[in-house]
């Protein structure tokens, strides 16, 4: 089993969040569905800022933290993989959605601290990533559709 922390990033910082985090609830159902403990921080609903953004990352010991988000959230996304990495070292930092999807090599060139990406529709790398990681599995490189960082 996994314990895993899922962020859904600030969208339109200049309108009203109107809109549920439809796949991230798709893939929170999943994991649980499969067993994993899944918590999930809705920063576009909330919109507290990234102080509580590093108290929701710090407040376990998270094995995944994920997040996810359209190209049009790079800002936040950016911030929010800085500090994921920053106060939960230990945790293997997942990135996804379009935002990963769209530029996976050059979004793990830019951010660094994303040790692996799930590219295009993560509804079967996912919850095999996940489950990897509840049997103590280190490489991911063997499941296909992710992008996985290594040494070199």
């Amino acid at each position: 089993m996994a314990k895993v922390l899922l962020i859904n990033p600030v969208v339109r910082e200049e309108d009203e969040p109107r809109h549920i985090p439809y796949g991230i609830a798709l893939l929170a159902a999943i994991a649980v569905n499969r067993g994993h403990q899944v918590q999930v921080y809705d920063a576009n609903a909330w919109r507290k800022g990234f102080d509580v953004l590093e108290q929701v990352c710090a407040a376990d010991d998270w094995d995944v933290i994920g997040i996810g988000g359209l190209t049009t959230t790079y800002n936040f996304f950016k911030k929010a993989c800085e500090i994921a990495k920053r106060v939960s070292p230990d945790s293997i930092l997942l990135a996804g959605g379009g935002i990963l999807t769209s530029m996976p090599h050059d979004i793990m060139k830019w951010i660094p601290q994303i040790d692996v990406g799930c590219v295009g529709e993560a509804f079967v790398s996912f919850p095999a990533f996940l489950d990897a990681v509840g049997r103590g599995q280190k490489g991911f490189g063997n499941i296909n559709g992710l992008a996985v960082r290594e040494a070199d």
